[in-house]
């Protein structure tokens, strides 16, 4: 493999392009440091980090190839504004990143806007943010929807590395304000810091939420809980402001929100984006990005090299200004070509697996290509269970059957767990383990599942972790 041309000792990239570069190697490092091992793996961050360079690659590879150091701070300047005005926590991140690095741009950005309370979003409905759940939006809930009659719609509990677990749990509300809809209201519930969880499955019926003092307590049907010293929720109506409480707001705040657009002008990759190999090598590293980004689905997180492909985009951002700053076209595009086969005989052929159906053939080293390892005759193979080795749970996705109002088809239920498995010895790092049950039968959890290493008791149709976690169900093929 033939090294990437160095750029010229003279060439001097400008401050704005090198904070844009380091926002990448940000990334890229932070993400590799998150795959190392399953029970440190945050799996919002690493999606979070990945989802930014989904519209903002190109822009990179176009400021990093402009004729001019004018142009290329231009292009630069244009990008890091706009990647940054998505939203006030990605303007902090970059503020942070880039300071961090020596280059900081905050005097380039927009100042950060104020969080509206209430958002008019698709199809004209109204999301309702609010940061705590508090006795008086428990009480106005419990007035204006039937919690009593709220349908279990979805359950997430994950732990974040070594922080606490969380969860998410999702009911779909009757109302009881006088209002004809057929679709239900949707009420999202988060506790950021879970102290307690009791749920017995696999479907449950009613929410039953107590604040007080110590905190929060959200009933689930007959028997089950969850507990922590806080939540917050989001609730999804489109007649919100028929309700009595949706009045009262709306007349306190005439002026509805509508969702947040950027202020800052886009870079126009359409004008800007790289050509030749360069444009090749950003078509890559969006790939690749991708590729990463899978880990937003419960299914695919034990089926995503994360740490291969972190691996092979180790110091991406610095090596594309270097390739960047080559003189002349056909050296140019030699750099960035000797730049994508260093990714990949870096990544090796889990990077190549990973990204071969979004791209040419041709970019791709004829020794890396994988072989495809599909049944003959086109059948998926069985699942396995997990292995007997120490096991901790990382995440439980609970999705339950229901049928919404203008879907032809109803949605079934199934239950997602990744574990983290000593595979190769507990002083290794652990590797993520996938098991999946479609239409449970029965599952049985509590928030020891979450802080204990035990065991597994699997097989295709079942799976229990010490005294904290029962399930069983059809076996499932992801």
């Amino acid at each position: 493999m033939t090294p990437p041309p160095a750029a010229p000792a003279s060439a001097r990239h400008p401050r704005t392009l090198l904070a844009f570069a380091a926002l990448l190697d940000a990334s890229i490092d932070r993400i590799a440091e998150l795959a190392v091992d399953a029970r440190e793996f945050d799996r919002a961050e690493v999606d979070r980090l990945a989802d930014v360079w989904d519209n903002n690659t190109l822009a990179l590879f176009g400021a990093a190839t402009a004729p001019t150091r004018w142009a290329r701070e231009h292009r630069a300047r244009r990008a890091v504004r706009w990647l940054a005005d998505l939203g006030n926590r990605r303007r902090a991140w970059v503020v942070e990143r880039t300071a961090a690095a020596g280059v900081p741009v905050e005097r380039l950005l927009l100042p950060p806007d104020p969080e509206p309370a209430h958002l008019r979003s698709w199809g004209d409905a109204i999301d309702v943010r609010f940061a705590d759940l508090d006795p008086e939006s428990a009480a106005w809930l419990a007035a204006e929807y039937d919690l009593p009659g709220a349908e279990f719609r979805r359950l997430a509990v994950e732990r974040p590395g070594s922080g606490a677990p969380y969860a998410r749990i999702v009911f779909a509300l009757p109302r009881r304000y006088r209002q004809v809809a057929r679709r239900p209201a949707e009420l999202v519930l988060n506790v950021p810091e879970l102290t307690g969880l009791r749920f017995a499955g696999p479907d449950v019926a009613g929410l039953f939420p107590q604040v007080g003092p110590d905190g929060v307590v959200l009933g689930l049907g007959a028997g089950g809980e969850l507990r922590g010293p806080a939540a917050s929720f989001k609730l999804t109506d489109p007649h919100w402001e028929s309700s009595p409480t949706g009045r009262r707001y709306a007349a306190a705040h005439p002026e509805r929100a509508e969702p947040r657009i950027r202020r800052a002008r886009g870079p126009y990759w359409w004008a800007s984006a790289p050509r030749g190999r360069a444009g090749e090598a950003a078509r890559v590293l969006r790939a690749a990005m991708f590729g990463i980004r899978m880990v937003g689905h419960s299914s695919a997180v034990h089926r995503t090299p994360v740490a291969a492909i972190a691996a092979g985009l180790s110091g991406a951002g610095r090596r594309i200004l270097e390739a960047g700053a080559v003189r002349g076209r056909a050296e140019r595009d030699a750099a960035f070509r000797a730049l994508i086969e260093q990714w990949f005989h870096r990544g090796g052929p889990d990077l190549v697996r990973e990204v071969r159906d979004h791209l040419p053939g041709h970019l791709f080293p004829g020794d890396l290509l994988p072989a495809d390892h599909a049944c003959p005759d086109g059948s998926r193979p069985e699942p396995a269970p997990p292995r007997p080795v120490p096991s901790a749970l990382v995440l439980l996705h609970h999705g339950a059957a229901h049928h919404d109002p203008g879907c032809p088809d109803p949605t079934p239920s199934f239950l997602q767990f990744q574990l983290a498995q000593a595979v190769e010895g507990p002083d290794a790092p652990w590797r993520f383990a996938g098991h999946r049950l479609e239409h449970p039968a029965t599952l049985r959890l509590t928030l020891d599942a979450f802080h204990r290493t035990a065991v597994p008791d699997a097989a295709p149709d079942r799976l229990a972790l010490g005294p904290g976690l029962t399930a069983t169900g059809t076996p499932g093929l992801y």
